[in-house]
Parts: C-alpha cells; sequence; structure tokens
C-alpha cells in the first residue's frame, strides 16, 4: 500500500506521572507532526489527529499476550542481551525491576490508543484484534549502523539512545531506509533529522517502525509466548548485526536443546 495512503502512529511510552516523558508521532498522507506529553489519555489525544485511524501503531515498551506471567522472561529481549548487542543496544530485561512498570505502561499505552487500531489485525500482533505492535528504538538504530560506528567513541549508558540517534542522522541512515520503503515525504525526513528532544526522537523512531511494518519489510524477532519486536528490513542489517542475532539464536538454540526435561 502506498504510504499517501497511510496512517501510522508512532508512542515512546514514559511511565512518570508527573513528568512528561511520552512522546507521539504520526504521519497521515504528507503531513506528520510530533509531540511531548504526559501518560493520561486526556493529555495524549490532544496530540492525535482526531478521528483517524491508524493501519499501524508502534509503541517502544515490552507488549506480553494478555495471558503471559508478569515474571515472563522474554525470547525477544534475551537475544539482544547477548555479544555485539550487549554494550550496542541492549534492551533492560521487563521481568523485574523497572522492567515490570513499562510493561505495566506499555499496557495500558495499547488499551488507551486500541480503538485507533485499523480494523484489519497485522500478522503476529499480541493484542488480539489491533495493529499494534512492539517497537525497540535502540535496536531499531544500532543494526543500521556499522561497526565502524561502534570503535569511534563509546556512548555513556544514560545517553545510549541519543548516541545511536545522532549517528544515524550523520550516517544518512534514515535516507537510506525511507529510500529503501518507498516512503518519499521530505517534511518526515527533514523533522526526523533536527530532532533534539529525547523523548521526541524516541516516537519518530517508532513511527518509522510502524512503517516499516505497514509495508511488510520488517524483521520480527520473537516467539508467541513472549511477544515480538519489530525492527527494519534484515537487507539493510549491518554485517556484525546479521552476524550477532545469529550467533544469538544458536547460543539460545543450544542452552534450550541442553535444559532438563
Amino acid at each position: 500500500m502506498p504510504f499517501r495512503n497511510l496512517a501510522l502512529l508512532g508512542i515512546d511510552v514514559g511511565y512518570s506521572h508527573s513528568r512528561a516523558t511520552t512522546g507521539l508521532a504520526w504521519s497521515i498522507g504528507g503531513d506528520c507532526d510530533v509531540a511531548r506529553t504526559h501518560t493520561d489519555w486526556e493529555r495524549r489525544h490532544r496530540h492525535i489527529p482526531a478521528s483517524a485511524k491508524f493501519a499501524v501503531i508502534a509503541i517502544d515498551g515490552p507488549l506480553t499476550p494478555p495471558d503471559a506471567p508478569d515474571d515472563l522472561d522474554r525470547l525477544c529481549e534475551r537475544l539482544f542481551t547477548r555479544g555485539a548487542f550487549q554494550k550496542r543496544c541492549k534492551p533492560g530485561l521487563s521481568q523485574h525491576g523497572h522492567g515490570r512498570a513499562l510493561r505495566k505502561a506499555a499496557a495500558e499505552t495499547a488499551a488507551q490508543v486500541s480503538h485507533l487500531s485499523d480494523a484489519t489485525t497485522i500478522g503476529k500482533a499480541v493484542i488480539p484484534g489491533t495493529t499494534i505492535i512492539e517497537a525497540f528504538p535502540n535496536a531499531f538504530l544500532g543494526v543500521l549502523l556499522a561497526d565502524e560506528r561502534f570503535a569511534m567513541s563509546k556512548a555513556p549508558k544514560r545517553k545510549k539512545f541519543d548516541w545511536l540517534y545522532d549517528h544515524a542522522v550523520e550516517a544518512g541512515v534514515f535516507e537510506t531506509l525511507l529510500g529503501f520503503l518507498g516512503w518519499k515525504n521530505e517534511c518526515l525526513l527533514r523533522k526526523v533529522a533536527i530532532e533534539r528532544d529525547h523523548e521526541k526522537r524516541a516516537a519518530w523512531v517508532c513511527l518509522l517502525t510502524a512503517g516499516c511494518a505497514a509495508v511488510g519489510k520488517s524483521e520480527i524477532i520473537g516467539d508467541e509466548a513472549g511477544g515480538w519486536i519489530w525492527l527494519p528490513p534484515a537487507e539493510l542489517w549491518t554485517g556484525w548485526a546479521r552476524q550477532g542475532l545469529a550467533e544469538s539464536r544458536a547460543a539460545v538454540s543450544a542452552r534450550s536443546s541442553h535444559a532438563p526435561a
């Protein structure tokens, strides 16, 4: 489906009840915008075009199946805690600590926006009857950056995402991605390139995640039990990322085969 006919929404969840830690980015045809807001629906919905129905909604937060236990150890997260991913774009495991709070916030966000989802269910959506998917901005950007980028300098742990984003802009990652997807939107590309706000940046990457999914060009990582993370097309992954994922999958498979029955 051409992007001019698509409505897409990206949400960086955030879970502070007092600060504006939610990022919302949308694209409808050639128009797009981004905002930073709070967790409650009363304030969130003000930044979303009225009456819009979105072909895909991508949320930066762990989305698990409705019957998944709170302490579920998710495969899609474990695969990115090994090898090169560990220092480059590792997720926080969501079965304990702050991860559980983020799971709760992601579930609440999905419930808030489920009525905005297009009637057509997307494959591998863990929330029945929706086109809501899980984004992971750090890995989304990380797998598109060449090995040499990571050798240049090390990013402070607390500023990892912004470091990845800055390098993605510098390396022309966004232009390459939109070109591969056939997403001709100069407004979007310009706004993404100049964005400096952390939450808004994350929302833009969630929007790009939704765009990949909408045209069937995502690499989808995970399983039915724990849910799926949606990432850029495998064709655009750099060598270290492809190798790292293959090694992680092999390690997890070997561990499972040796586990007691």
